[in-house]
Formats: C-alpha cells, structure tokens, sequence
C-alpha cells in the first residue's frame, strides 16, 4: 500500500490490518499535536475516516491511501474561505434574481431562487460547524446582534420567501430578496474575517 500524507509518501511501520488501525496509529503517534485528519482518499475515491464501515476496509483492498492532516485553525480558515469564496458568488445571484423578478422573468428568476435556497442551507451548515469548531455562543452579538438572533431572522425570511414563492407573489419576493436577505448576506461577507484563526 502506498501512504501519501498531505501528498508526500510516507512509510508507517506498526502492527495491524485494517484501516481503522492504520489511523488510530495516525491519529495517535503520527499527528502532531493539534492536528486532524481533514480529508481521506482511498483508491482515488473521497472517504470519511470517521465512518466505522470505512475503518474496517483490510490493507489488502487499499492500493492508494491519501491522508490531508491540518491544525483545526487551518480546517476553520479553510472553511472561512469557502464561505467567502461562495458568498461572493451568491451576493450577486440573489442581486440578479431580483433584477429578473422586477423584469417579470420569473421562469428564469426561479433558477436563481432555487440555487439561493440550496446555498443559504450550505452556507448556514458551514456558519454553524465554524461557530461550533470556534466554541463561539449563539448569544454572541457581532454587529449589534447575536448569532440567534440573526439565525431566527434568517429561517422567518426563508419562510416567507417559500411562501411568497408558492403564492407566486414575485413582488414580496423580490422585497424579500433585495430588503432582507441581500442585506444579511452583505453582512455575513464583513463579519466572516473576524472567525479567523491565528
């Protein structure tokens, strides 16, 4: 088996069969203090090295084993960057949605809407896993409100941009995007930089 740990080769002597031995090793002898395993490729495919059918997998079906180790800081950057990289592509969807539905496009404003919908699921897992990671309370208040607060506004927007949407109230619903979620979102894109980690 070929051992790659953040793609350099590696050679890890120890004694045992499976996967999961492998990564206790890991986890436990060959990762510096403060470091996780952040992503897992086997044979090329992505894995999760928590899953404990994954961890059972016996050396002899594993030809390739890729292994990305980070300081959980550098997953909560990366995670940070993601999110910035996503709201700078979403800012202007939701700022195109609107324009389309102002026009009467509604067939066209609707595929926007619906990438936005997904997003706004992703992006708020990625805020919840970075808060979590950052140890950081849902009573915080950045920006002159807590994290809940913003968090209960933006599941009553959602709400009603649902509703509004299967109403086809496309005026509600471009007031919705434009008035109240763009600001949100614009607001999330200043406040990100202060989650970095040192």
């Amino acid at each position: 088996m070929k051992l790659l740990i953040n793609g350099k080769e590696e050679i890890v002597s120890f004694m045992g069969e499976t996967l999961g031995d492998l990564l206790s090793h890991i986890e436990t002898k060959g990762v510096a203090q403060g470091n996780v395993i952040r992503s897992m490729k086997i044979n090329g495919q992505e894995s999760s090295a928590d899953s404990s059918v994954v961890r059972k997998t016996p050396f002899s079906e594993i030809k390739i084993l890729e292994i990305e180790i980070s300081t959980l800081s550098g997953i909560i950057n990366k995670n940070i960057d993601n999110a910035d990289a996503y709201l700078i592509r979403l800012i202007p969807g939701i700022e195109k949605s609107v324009e389309l539905f102002r026009m009467g496009n509604e067939q066209e404003a609707n595929k926007f809407f619906i990438n936005i919908i997904d997003g706004i699921d992703w992006l708020s897992q990625v805020l919840d896993m970075i808060l979590a990671a950052k140890a950081i309370s849902p009573d915080t208040v950045f920006g002159g409100k807590s994290i809940q607060d913003r968090r209960t506004s933006l599941v009553g927007f959602t709400q009603q941009m649902v509703d509004a949407n299967k109403n086809q109230d496309w005026v509600l619903l471009a007031d919705l995007l434009e008035y109240e979620i763009l600001p949100y979102y614009q607001e999330w894109s200043e406040l990100l930089p202060h989650f970095r980690s040192e």
